[in-house]
């Protein structure tokens, strides 16, 4: 029985505006956490209501940012102070179509190798942070199909296939894709969409980087846009932009061919950082054909008298598709520009680039690409998350969007230039990221979410660093909570190690339309095997107020396979997706405890034969559900 001796809280956050993630406007409440989850919102704050009080007077309180894109380096996500003092809790790695290799993951994930399947064997010994990760199609492709310019046959794309479905099977977020990357970039369009079918079941985001973001942008987001279409997939083209001079202006069609997408039927989204300059390997610059088979075959290639000429004039024109000229590529292993190594050394800029690669082909650099209208007609698009492309990160030389992405969205696009209202660009890094993954539970704040939590000052966040001295943290972060444990309080890292490895379960659904809008409806009456359930949800007005701050009211009640009695009369939150929807809240086995839980309901399920199901899932319990018999109706209301 519930002991009314004991606070009901852990820790009981008061004072705050809370902006919740769902694009709503932001309302003054407390916030009670316990065992790591948020159990209520509204006015809390009474004596002995928490074990701790924090005061939060003139503070945002906003759900911890979800990273989309992260290329996290495993050594600084032990403390992940770049990340806490941006105000991220969640990375989702193994973006563009990477994987994740080297020894430092065999410490961190409790497995030798995810480069191929994904392997979470352990949890890690100590992060920060919550992590989750992505399936490289380019690490895929690989080790299914090697690294050479070749047609991959029957045997190959099974051998992909089942790479892919193995990775999601162990809880991979999605699948993502580097088309611009070789090797997957030699694939054609109908081979990619034969690999990456393999995960139409599980409905996952299709994270593409896409095959050309300067002349061709415009064909290459389509192509993405197609494969994900035919492939059954959720489209996310990722880190949006038009690069080089010559295709400014070009996000006007890309951000209309993803619109166009989204009004056919398919629900599309994007992602964006707010820089106008990227950061990835010096080797993009040289042509695909010249780099077929790996590393060691390009350098042959840079070695033979007769090709070398070839492959420096092809540099020479993709390095005027990317920018203006020489001098906006930043060399890390000089410090200085392409431009200034060309004059320093009295050659071109393929010559120079090919002896670069010779000492490390490895190499970074950063190009300035981009220009300002592009950026801001992306980033107003409501489709669009902010994501880094960056993570995690100890490097001294690197891109400052490692240490300053969101809040540089926060002090210069909300507060400064006023192109996105605060709730708005809260929900492009909380709301927004978690649905496009398939997250019930976290990216809102509402009771029975994980408590993933950031409090700052709206009037002080600003992003430091800069491209000269890009190791420069965030200012205006106070705290952060990741599942419910403070990893930075008042400014000061506690050490504490709360993060999770985050996999994804077999009944999510990504849904970057995920509707919370008042009127949406969720009605189930049924049975699945050992249990029943009764649902009946709204969403309500939205005030911040209705049903525990999540705008949502109605009764749940389910009868478990073991012949528990669980009820909710004021869940936190319903989304409602056409063929589907999820309830976050708190309830009760009757003896007056709190406990979280999310339910997902699919009205045509293609685990279970075209037929509803249900999923119920209360914290510290097994997930129980399936097929359900019985009615089903979602209704949204946008």
């Amino acid at each position: 029985m519930n002991d009314p001796t004991v606070p009901a809280f852990d820790l009981l956050v008061t004072g705050a505006t809370v902006v919740d993630g769902t694009g709503r406007e932001g309302f003054r409440a407390d916030v009670g956490v316990r065992d790591g989850y948020v159990i209520a919102v509204g006015e809390l704050d009474r004596p002995g209501a928490a074990r701790e009080r924090y005061e939060a007077e003139g503070l945002v309180l906003a759900p911890g940012f979800v990273e989309l894109h992260s290329h996290g380096a495993p050594d600084a996500l032990r403390e992940a102070e770049s990340s806490l003092r941006q105000g991220v809790t969640t990375e989702i790695l193994n973006p563009d179509g990477f994987g994740t290799e080297g020894a430092p993951w065999a410490d961190i994930m409790g497995t030798p190798d995810i480069t191929r399947t994904l392997a979470f064997a352990a949890e890690p010994p100590g992060i920060a942070i919550n992590i989750g990760a992505y399936v490289g199609l380019g690490a895929v492709w690989a080790a299914g199909n090697g690294l050479a310019d070749r047609r991959p046959d029957a045997e190959a794309v099974e051998r992909m296939r089942k790479l892919v479905a193995r990775a999601l099977e162990l809880g991979a977020w999605g699948v993502s894709a580097g088309l611009y990357y070789p090797p997957s970039s030699y694939g054609t369009t109908d081979e990619v969409v034969d690999v990456v079918s393999a995960a139409r079941p599980w409905r996952v985001p299709f994270s593409n980087h896409v095959r050309n973001e300067g002349p061709a942008v415009r064909e290459a987001t389509e192509e993405s846009l197609r494969i994900a279409e035919r492939a059954g997939l959720v489209p996310v083209i990722a880190h949006m932009k038009a690069m080089g001079p010559a295709n400014w202006g070009a996000t006007a069609d890309t951000v209309r061919a993803v619109a166009q997408a989204r009004e056919r039927g398919l629900r599309a989204a994007g992602e964006v950082y707010p820089y106008l300059s990227s950061r990835t390997g010096l080797a993009v610059l040289v042509p695909p054909a010249y780099r077929s088979g790996g590393d060691a075959a390009m350098l042959a290639r840079f070695a033979d008298p007769a090709v070398r000429p070839e492959v420096a004039a092809g540099i020479a024109g993709v390095l005027r598709d990317r920018v203006a000229d020489a001098r906006d590529v930043h060399l890390e292993s000089t410090g200085g520009t392409l431009g200034q190594y060309c004059v320093d050394h009295a050659t071109g800029a393929g010559e120079a680039v090919m002896r670069l690669l010779s000492e490390d082909p490895e190499a970074m650099a950063v190009y300035d690409f981009g220009h300002e209208a592009d950026l801001e007609r992306i980033l107003r698009q409501p489709f669009v998350a902010v994501a880094s492309d960056g993570g995690a990160c100890l490097e001294e030389r690197t891109h400052p969007r490692h240490y300053g992405t969101q809040p540089r969205v926060l002090a210069r696009y909300v507060r400064d230039r006023h192109l996105l209202s605060l709730p708005q660009a809260v929900r492009r890094m909380t709301g927004l990221p978690a649905s496009v993954l398939g997250m019930p539970d976290r990216g809102v704040i509402v009771p029975g979410a994980a408590a993933d939590l950031v409090l700052f000052d709206p009037a002080e966040i600003r992003d430091l660093a800069t491209f000269q001295e890009p190791r420069r943290y965030a200012r205006g972060v106070r705290s952060v909570l990741v599942n419910g444990a403070f990893a930075l309080r008042d400014g000061e890292l506690t050490g504490a190690a709360a993060g999770r490895v985050l996999r994804r379960p077999s009944y999510a659904v990504s849904d970057p339309d995920t509707g919370t809008a008042a009127g949406g409806l969720l009605t189930v009456t049924g049975s699945f095997p050992g249990g029943t359930c009764e649902v009946e949800v709204r969403s309500t007005d939205g005030d911040g107020r209705a049903g525990g701050a999540g705008g949502a009211g109605g009764r749940l009640s389910v009868r478990t396979p073991e012949g528990r009695a669980f009820t909710s009369g004021s869940p936190g939150l319903v989304r409602t997706g056409g063929d589907w929807a999820s309830v976050t809240g708190v309830g009760s086995y009757g003896d007056g405890g709190a406990v979280p839980f999310h339910l997902v309901v699919r009205t045509a399920d293609p685990w279970h034969d075209g037929r509803p199901s249900v999923a119920w899932a209360p914290a510290g319990a097994p997930v129980a559900g399936g097929p359900l018999d019985g009615t089903v109706l979602v209704t949204v209301r946008e």
